[in-house]
């Protein structure tokens, strides 16, 4: 009788174990593993080791940045709940000329197609090196590896709507706040990570001389001055080790006190 009733009972004990695990909720942060500017003033030069710029300077010539976060170290199974990535502004137009500088509005846009991050320096860059990305290329010198249009086209190199949005002004750090593409963006990431070529920040008023604006990259400046982040908080189930030594304890406690009733009996 003893052991009819345990085979009844323990399949039923382990259901509720099962459904009683809730997911838990955890935070991944990281910095970009890559990033980059383009420069319309010097369409084959690239930027890779040197600050990120986006937006028009005072000569009229317009920058965009490009930046990708590594999400190998997140659960297979990780399911997003929000996100967050934040970049800090470390310089603006002068503001003795040519009018100072201009706030807008700067939007990061999911990058739809692959780029190199390259090694050039200097404030404007230098002559790129083949496959690095440039204003014209995502892949310099290499062919077929252009932009739909230079400086890249929204639509096609980019998603044609922004993830996020915000506000930009004088040197400091500034958030794009967890939105519905934002998760999207990094869900799909996880899912189909051949397709993480990360995001585009483009200004919004890039016909408006004085909203470039230069960012701290991951290799400058450095110091206490971070580089672009990415915070990713989500939910998974329970790692397989910790819920298989939750089911042996309730297990043993089961049958621990089966056993005790018996001696007692």
């Amino acid at each position: 009788m003893n052991s009819v009733l345990t085979r009844l009972v323990w399949p039923g004990v382990l259901m509720l174990v099962l459904q009683a695990l809730p997911a838990f909720s955890a935070s991944f942060v990281t910095t970009a593993v890559a990033d980059t500017s383009i420069y319309q003033n010097h369409p084959d030069y690239n930027l890779g080791g040197t600050t990120l710029v986006s937006g028009t300077n005072q000569q009229f010539s317009n920058s965009r940045a490009l930046f990708r976060f590594d999400l190998s170290a997140l659960p297979a199974d990780a399911v997003v709940s929000s996100v967050q990535v934040s970049l800090y502004v470390t310089r603006q137009p002068d503001p003795d000329q040519h009018g100072g500088p201009v706030n807008s509005d700067f939007s990061l846009y999911r990058a739809l197609q692959s780029w190199t991050e390259g090694t050039g320096g200097s404030v404007t860059g230098s002559p790129a090196a083949t496959g690095d990305a440039t204003w014209n290329d995502r892949h310099y010198n290499v062919p077929g590896m252009g932009w739909a249009t230079p400086g890249g086209q929204i639509g096609t190199d980019f998603a044609d709507v922004p993830s996020a949005t915000t506000s930009v002004g004088g040197v400091g750090l500034y958030l794009w706040g967890s939105s519905p593409e934002l998760v999207t963006d990094v869900q799909s990431w996880l899912s189909s990570p051949s397709s993480n070529y990360g995001f585009a920040l483009i200004s919004g008023s890039e016909n408006v001389a004085g909203t470039a604006r230069r960012f701290a990259s991951r290799e400058q400046p450095g110091g206490g001055i971070p580089a672009p982040t990415l915070t990713v908080t989500y939910q998974s189930a329970p790692e397989p080790d910790r819920l298989l030594l939750l089911l042996l304890g309730v297990g043993a406690t089961f049958f621990r006190r089966r056993a005790s009733k018996r001696l007692s009996e």
